[in-house]
């Protein structure tokens, strides 16, 4: 859920790569955190069904149905968003589970920076106890917030994260069965965790 990250600055005309759909890859490499950066714009329509969606199962559910996806270009970095629902099975201890995706190729690694700075004042400032962290081992930064009280039923949590000249935002809406406790929490932000590192894993093995 990306909230003005763009305003007061339009972006300059990008020289990008674009992948092929398919193309073979090293997910485990790594990407050049200098210059550029080291995500080119990944203009394939079956990324959004490419994701890693099965660390969510536990505790959010599983996908039975592919994701929509959609293009973004203008005043902002080209990129694109996902929405994935997910269906209570198994050991899902979540219900009416839906996570939402922003992806942003910007034309620079500084320039990313400023912007997930800039991000992370104005969540501050704007969402008020909204307990917002940082989060260590997920990208080159990251930081974490949630738009509703720790004990209530109904949590929309989330992880901005950055990484070279990529900027990710993702949105976690679900519904748990019983109250929270900091442990289902910490167990959900987990799950969180190791889905964004595979979504930066499968953008480097179509890089």
């Amino acid at each position: 859920m990306r909230r003005h990250r763009w305003s007061g600055r339009a972006l300059t005309a990008l020289a990008l790569a674009v992948a092929a759909a398919g193309c073979g890859g090293d997910g485990d490499r790594q990407v050049s955190q200098d210059g550029k950066g080291g995500y080119p714009w990944v203009a394939t329509e079956e990324i959004c069904n490419a994701l890693p969606y099965g660390e969510l199962a536990d505790p959010l559910g599983a996908r039975q149905e592919v994701a929509d996806r959609s293009g973004r270009s203008g005043g902002g970095a080209p990129g694109f968003t996902c929405v994935q629902p997910l269906v209570e099975t198994g050991p899902a201890v979540y219900g009416n589970a839906k996570v939402d995706l922003d992806f942003a190729f910007t034309e620079s690694v500084d320039f990313a920076r400023d912007v997930h700075a800039r991000d992370r004042e104005n969540t501050a400032k704007d969402v008020k106890d909204s307990g917002l962290v940082p989060v260590q081992g997920v990208g080159k930064e990251a930081f974490r917030f949630g738009y509703d009280k720790p004990t209530e039923l109904h949590q929309v949590r989330e992880l901005h994260l950055r990484d070279s000249n990529l900027l990710l935002d993702v949105t976690v809406t679900a519904d748990a069965r019983t109250p929270p406790t900091p442990e289902s929490l910490k167990a959900l932000d987990a799950a969180v965790d190791a889905f964004a590192k595979g979504c930066l894993k499968a953008l480097r093995t179509r890089g």
